[in-house]
Parts: structure tokens; sequence; C-alpha cells
């Protein structure tokens, strides 16, 4: 009695080039139904240039599997700019890779944390 799977929903991505990013990816896109909107956000922190790299891998992993998406760059800090998408946009979900679990590098991990918290919906921390 699940009927998630049937259900169309706007899912919010966060997405650095990563490899845990490009696993969040591909779990959005299994998730990722008919009539289902995928927004990819890739944010560029405060005084970084636009880079269309990372959004191009995106769009190329998305389109192996016949998967469209809304590609957006903000700038910011990456888990507000998240959370401020997925409000934004009425997100039911918002997926994001973890980046490390270990101990000598917890600022990595603290993006998908902050999100957890903040986000006004549900979030799949992709491991």
């Amino acid at each position: 009695m699940d009927g998630m799977g049937a259900q169309p929903r706007k899912i919010v991505v966060g997405y650095d080039d990563s490899e845990p990013a490009r696993r969040a990816l591909d779990r959005a896109a299994d998730l990722a139904g008919y009539g289902s909107t995928l927004t990819v956000v890739c944010v560029a922190s405060n005084g970084q240039r636009f880079q269309a790299g990372p959004l191009d891998n995106a769009r190329e992993q998305l389109v192996r599997r016949n998967v469209t998406a809304t590609y957006l760059q903000p700038v910011g800090e990456p888990a507000a700019e998240l959370v401020e998408t997925a409000r934004a946009l009425d997100a039911d979900l918002v997926v994001v890779g973890r980046r490390s679990r270990s101990l000598r590098h917890p600022v990595l991990g603290s993006v998908s944390e902050d999100v957890v918290r903040q986000a006004p919906c549900d979030v799949l921390v992709v491991q």
C-alpha cells in the first residue's frame, strides 16, 4: 500500500559533481516517476565564478537515463540555497549525497545535516 511510486513529486537534488552527488542524482532519477519534476541545484559559493561544468555533467548523467530536469545555480551557502529552493518549489523531497563520514572532515558532511534540519519536506541522504 505504498502508492508513492505512482504519485508525481517535486524532487530537488543537491549536486556538486562529487561521487556522492552523482549517486544522489541517480537515486533521484530512480524516484522521478511519470509527471514528477526534478530540479538539480548546483550552488556556487560567494565569489565563485559561474561554472557550467558541474551542471553539464549532471545533465549528461540524466540524459543517458532519459530523465528531464530543470537546472539551477544559485550563489550562496549550499544548505541554505537547497532549503530555499525546496521551499520556493514546494518540493516533496530533497535528495543529497553525504560526502564524508570521517571525523577529520566534519564540515564536508554538514551540508546534508543542515538540509535535514532545515528542509520543509522529506530529505533523502544518499550514502
